[in-house]
Formats: C-alpha cells, sequence, structure tokens
C-alpha cells in the first residue's frame, strides 16, 4: 500500500458535507476516505453521540491489550464486508454509528502508521534499541541489461561502532573502534589498519541507512518478501541525489535490503539473507589475537579530531566541509577523511592536475573534469583533490559542488565521426568473454583502445617495440560511461571515437566506432 500524504487529498474530505449526508453517504465517504489514503480522523471525532461513545471505549480497551499492527492492502474490502453484516443483524445498531465506530478504531489502533505516518520512525526507534546483530550479507550487481551476478558474500558481527567481517576466502577485517585489522590467510600475516577511509563498511550500514531516511523525504512503495522476510518497500528521495530503495523488516522495523540508484549503468543490491539482533556476541571477536606463525604488519593509522583546527595542525590544511556533518573526522599529514559511516570524504592538497585513468565516466564542477566510477567521485576544487566513495556520494558530492553536471548518456558521439569503423561483433563478443575471465583487460580503458587503434593504421603489419604514437599523446575529452571520445596530440588521426557495444556498464569492453583524420 503507498502512503502517501499531499495537500489534494488532505482537503478531499469536506467535514461539513459529512455533517449534512445520511448515514449511508457518510460510510460511503469515511471509506472513500480510507480508500485514498487520508486520515478523517479528527474530522469526526469532535461530535460523538452516546453509542458511539461506548465504541470508543471498546477501542481503547482492544488498545491497551496489543500492539499496533500496520494494516493490509485489503483494508477497505474488509471494511465494507464488516459493515454490510452490521447492517443486516437485528441490533438496530445505525449505519452512521457503525462507520464512526470503525473508523475510530482504526484511528486509535493505527494511529500516525495509517496516515502519514511513519514506519521511520519506528525503524529509528528499532535502531536504538539494536545493541548487536549477527548476519549474513549478500552484495549483487546488475547492468543496463538486466544481468546480475554476486559481488561477495560475508558473514558479519556487529556491535555499536565495533565490527568483524569475515568473508568466503577467510579474510578477516575486525574494527573496534580503537584499533582496525584484517587477519589475512594467504600471506599469514595481521595488517593493522588506518580506522578511516573505513572502505569495509561501505554499502550497507544499518544505523547509517536509518538516519538517512529519517533525514530525506521518502514514500512506501509496498511490502514484499524479502529473504523470506515481509518487508515494506520505502523509496528514499535524497536532495540532489537520485531516488534509492530500502525494505524494513515488517516484524523488527531494522532495515533489510537497500538498493542503490542506478550509477554508470550499474545498480548494487545490499541483503540480509540472515539476521539475528540482539544476541550474545563473544567480545573476543573484537580483540586482536595474533595467530601463530603470523606476523603484524603496520600501515598509515590517522588520528581522531574534533575540530577544524586539529584537523589543520595534523594535517596541514583546512578541508571543504558539505552541508551533512560527518560522524567522524580523521586527520593524516597531508590527508584528511570525513566518516559518514558507508561513504567517506577524502580529501588531499592537489599538487598537479587531475590524471584520469580513463575506466570511469566524465562529469564536470566548473569545467573541470569529474571522474565517476560506480559509487565512487574523484575531482580537483578549492586547491585540495576530493574522493567522494560510497552509495550516498552524489548528494554529499553536490553538497559540496552544487553545479555537478553528470555526463549526457544520449549523447550521440559516434554520429559525428567523420570515418565510421566498422565493427564485428562475434569478434567484440569474445574478447569480452577474454576480459570476463580476467585475460586483456587494456580493452576496459578506452584511452588504451584508442591508443593501440591509431598505432595499428600506422602499423598494419603489427607494433613492435615502442609504439609510433606514444601513451602520452592521448587525452580523454568525453566519456559518458557508453560512448567516449579520445584526442590524439600527433599522428594522421586527431580523434577517436569509441562505445561500449556489447555491455553497457563499467564491466564491458571499448570498440573503436569511427575517428577524425587530422
Amino acid at each position: 500500500m503507498r502512503i502517501t500524504m499531499d495537500k489534494a487529498k488532505k482537503d478531499k474530505f469536506d467535514n461539513n458535507k459529512f455533517n449534512n449526508q445520511v448515514s449511508e453517504e457518510k460510510l460511503d465517504l469515511i471509506i472513500d476516505t480510507i480508500n485514498e489514503e487520508n486520515d478523517p480522523c479528527k474530522k469526526i471525532t469532535n461530535s460523538i453521540d452516546e453509542q458511539q461513545a461506548e465504541i470508543l471505549a471498546a477501542v481503547r480497551a482492544v488498545k491497551s491489550l496489543r500492539d499496533p499492527q500496520a494494516p493490509t492492502p485489503d483494508l477497505g474490502k474488509r471494511i465494507n464486508k464488516l459493515v454490510n453484516q452490521k447492517s443486516h443483524q437485528r441490533r438496530p445498531w445505525k449505519l452512521g454509528t457503525i462507520a464512526a465506530g470503525i473508523i475510530l478504531l482504526f484511528c486509535l489502533i493505527f494511529g500516525k502508521s495509517l496516515w502519514g505516518g511513519d514506519i521511520v520512525l519506528a525503524m529509528e526507534k528499532a535502531v536504538l534499541e539494536l545493541s548487536n546483530y549477527h548476519g549474513i550479507l549478500e552484495m549483487r550487481t546488475k547492468n543496463a541489461v538486466g544481468e546480475e551476478w554476486l559481488v561477495r558474500q560475508v558473514e558479519i558481527w556487529s556491535a555499536g561502532e565495533k565490527y568483524a567481517l569475515r568473508q568466503s576466502d577467510g579474510l578477516v577485517t575486525v574494527n573496534n573502534g580503537e584499533q582496525k585489522w584484517q587477519i589475512r590467510p594467504e600471506k599469514r600475516e595481521v595488517a593493522l589498519l588506518p580506522l578511516a577511509p573505513d572502505y569495509t563498511k561501505k554499502g550497507f550500514d544499518i544505523r547509517n541507512e536509518a538516519d538517512q531516511a529519517k533525514k530525506y523525504p521518502h514514500s512506501i512503495v509496498g511490502r514484499e518478501s524479502i529473504a523470506g522476510r515481509e518487508a515494506v518497500h520505502l523509496r528514499i528521495s535524497p536532495p540532489g541525489g537520485d531516488p534509492y530503495d530500502l525494505w524494513v523488516d515488517a516484524e523488527t522495523y531494522l532495515p533489510l535490503q537497500l538498493q542503490t540508484a542506478v550509477q554508470n549503468a550499474l545498480q548494487a543490491t545490499y541483503t540480509f539473507v540472515s539476521f539475528e539482533p540482539n544476541i550474545q556476541i563473544d567480545p573476543r571477536i573484537f580483540s586482536l589475537e595474533v595467530p601463530d606463525g603470523y606476523q603484524i604488519v603496520e600501515e598509515e593509522a590517522g588520528q581522531s579530531v574534533y575540530t577544524l583546527e586539529e584537523a589543520y595542525n595534523i594535517s596541514g590544511f583546512v578541508p571543504v566541509i558539505p552541508q551533512d556533518l560527518p560522524k567522524r573526522v580523521y586527520a593524516f599529514a597531508g590527508k584528511i577523511v570525513l566518516d559518514f559511516g558507508a561513504t567517506t570524504i577524502v580529501q588531499t592538497p592537489a599538487e598537479k592536475p587531475l590524471e584520469i585513468e580513463g575506466q570511469g565516466a566524465l562529469g564536470q564542477i566548473n569545467g573541470q573534469p569529474v571522474e565517476i566510477i560506480q559509487d565512487k567521485l574523484r575531482w580537483q576544487q578549492q586547491g585540495l583533490e576530493i574522493i567522494i566513495e560510497g552509495p550516498h556520494s552524489l548528494e554529499l558530492a553536490r553538497q559540496i559542488a552544487p553545479n555537478l553536471i553528470l555526463p549526457d548518456k544520449n549523447l550521440d558521439l559516434a554520429g559525428r565521426a567523420q570515418v565510421k569503423v566498422e565493427v564485428d561483433l562475434e569478434i567484440a563478443q569474445a574478447e569480452q568473454k577474454q576480459v570476463d575471465g580476467g585475460h586483456a583487460p587494456w580493452h576496459l580503458d578506452p584511452l588504451f583502445v584508442a591508443h593501440v587503434f591509431v598505432n595499428l593504421q600506422i602499423a598494419p603489419e603489427g607494433i613492435f617495440g615502442e609504439p609510433k604514437i606514444p601513451y602520452a599523446a592521448f587525452e580523454l575529452e568525453t566519456n559518458t560511461g557508453i560512448e567516449a571520445l579520445v584526442s590524439v596530440g600527433e599522428g594522421p588521426i586527431g580523434k577517436v571515437y569509441l562505445k561500449r557495444l556489447v555491455r553497457e556498464d563499467e564491466s564491458g569492453i571499448w570498440s573503436v566506432v569511427g575517428y577524425d583524420p587530422r
């Protein structure tokens, strides 16, 4: 059931009209109002007769016996059936009295949860009461053509800010709030890691998602079964970001599944396939114990700070702060990390112009490039290089840079090419399979593909030794995620046009579809 509270629906209930109607008409208006998911409670409780007062007393007694339960989608039909049954009984109850009693019943039992009412508030309460949990989390990715695959599955123990993750390959990551480390069985080592940026938490953090849902506008889409459990489907609409979806367990009111917005033709889904809240967790899970035969490897650690002055004294620069305040701030020599839970912002002084890696799509901020790879954005601003990574990267980026322009996927770059290049799709599909199998990864880089193409035009017999046109002569001008344009600084070809023909996501290979002679 979709719950909306727009003003047009609220005003549809006319109190004067209701008071002037006969009982049957009153009942029809009440039921229509319920079916439209508006709240007539306040409209009819101002004046009730003796029989209605008796019903009210009975309802209060019922209310005291059980907790509120969410109404089912067939609410209107059940009310109609109930009223029809009552109207044919011999007991001389008036239809208007029955209607008033029914609506009072739902007002008292369901209260705000029925009209405007917010499962998000119940989720907030449930998260506050959540002392710990244990579960198995699956991350799946889906591309633009509907192909879906399992990225990873991890077992999680969480208690407040402490967590421990165990992957299927045996890698264990633990953060107890004071230390973070990894147990790496393949290398037989324990790596001491910085507390931030904490990329391990990236994805689905229960407490963070509850905070975001409360902060941003949301609507209820309906009810669905997730991992064998009934869940309420929420649509979250962050200002400056694309809507995403959150499923809340109908029994525990805890987040059960998160589905991100589509970014660069990819969409991630995080699902708890098993979940146990408020259980007994062995405290030794969050204690650092080095297994026999393992060596300790120490990596760079940062310091938690509470003021910008502290951050400046350690890092040597003042960071750019978004409107939303971070949960924690970590300062390193020459680096500051803003920790928002599942999303982090890393800032460092920009010592040289931004180097585009090639695999990501290109947006713009003030005419300067922004590299976008899945849920990671990288650009330079105010003398700083900024990296935002996580499910809420887009809305945080727009808080720092309101004039962010995302790539236009509807550009027809290939249509501009002066010389068209025919592509054998069977060969392209075979190359895609090679790349999927871990071979020839250079097909994923439009710069490298253009580099190979141009040099083969000069030396069709093959490239031996150093290529005629160096890699440094190639510059990525445009990358929409589907099409790309590469300029060439020297040689007979001035521009190369590329397209993802087999798969239009970041796992798809690039093919040259045209070029402009110099």
